[in-house]
């Protein structure tokens, strides 16, 4: 019965997936295959967006309910931003996954090519020196290379096999590699000197990698400052320096400073409609942030989104702490 269950799922998984357009299907089929999940696209995305859409609904009940907001146009754009967030999210834990699996795989890569090397000197052929240099400690790189290694044992050549590895992992370390690598098999070049080679170039890479990103620090701290705290205690003050004037005015003070703040604003802003707009402008600055720190740490503006919550979190945090007990117990001594 269970099976039966699980059965009737995957085709409602499948009815969802097949809605989605051709180009979408082959780019989640792409990235299922870089991140090493074995699952068929359509069933993966018709679960996804199966879920997104019961998170919107379900958002859109609680408001109905709960809240008892009756508004149809604000039910319809919470529950549509619900479920465009939910699925946009979801594809995001995808991408984190593929984005991880490239840098554990490009980690071990020169221990990996090390051990092949010495493993051919050893006089062993490229095939034998492949399949026992797969180690546990390697992680997904180990898994490649056995099913590398059982492919080419099986119905596909040594080079082909190679050439399908490097099209299941994102790395242009890897495909580079590989490519030296099926080069020199071909001329009958020297594949242990090319190896160690490639090995050391990579290592150079990364610790020049590690180079620049330390330069950089200082960069991403003073960003993160200004975000944390500068802004936050900007907007506060903007909000306490409102109501300063509000309450002048309300109390008919004829000071030229009052006269000539309420001719420039004309009507004043209510402090209320600063804090919402408040609110709004710390959680697209962080969201801003946090792409542009994924810019300058791994090149990839999607990689710095898995800081935005936090950001988000500390931002609010401060701004409230700043507006409802710092500014206040300033303003009461004063």
């Amino acid at each position: 019965m269970i099976v039966m269950d699980m059965k009737d799922l995957r085709k409602l998984y499948y009815a969802f997936g097949n809605l989605t357009p051709k180009g979408i299907t082959r780019h989640i089929e792409e990235m299922l295959d870089y991140s090493g999940v074995r699952m068929d696209a359509r069933v993966w995305f018709g679960s996804v967006l199966l879920l997104s859409l019961l998170f919107g609904v379900a958002t859109l009940l609680f408001i109905w309910i709960v809240l008892e907001i009756m508004a149809v146009a604000v039910l319809l754009l919470v529950g549509i931003g619900v479920f465009l967030f939910t699925l946009f999210t979801l594809y995001l834990v995808l991408h984190f996954r593929v984005e991880d699996r490239r840098k554990r795989i490009e980690n071990v890569l020169p221990d990996a090519l090390q051990l092949i090397a010495a493993n051919i000197r050893a006089g062993l052929t490229p095939l034998a020196a492949l399949r026992i240099s797969a180690r546990p400690e390697f992680g997904p790189l180990e898994e490649e290379v056995r099913f590398v290694t059982a492919k080419s044992l099986g119905i596909e050549s040594f080079t082909d096999a190679l050439k399908e590895m490097s099209k299941r992992i994102k790395s242009e370390v890897l495909e580079r590699t590989v490519a030296l690598f099926i080069v020199s098999m071909r001329s009958g070049g020297s594949l242990a000197v090319l190896l160690e080679n490639a090995a050391d170039d990579i290592l150079e890479s990364q610790e020049l990698r590690r180079q620049l990103i330390a330069g950089t620090n200082m960069y991403i701290v003073f960003i993160l400052f200004a975000v944390l705290i500068g802004m936050p205690a900007l907007l506060s003050i903007s909000i306490e320096f409102v109501d300063l004037i509000g309450s002048l005015q309300a109390k008919g003070a004829s000071t030229s400073l009052t006269s000539e703040v309420g001719l420039f604003m004309g009507t004043p802003i209510s402090s209320d409609f600063l804090f919402d707009i408040s609110i709004i402008t710390i959680i697209v600055t962080s969201f801003t942030v946090s792409m542009l720190i994924g810019v300058i740490h791994d090149g990839n503006e999607l990689n710095g989104l898995k800081y935005s919550l936090y950001l988000i979190v500390i931002s609010l945090a401060v701004f409230m702490v700043i507006h409802g007990y710092i500014l206040k117990s300033l303003l009461s001594v004063v």
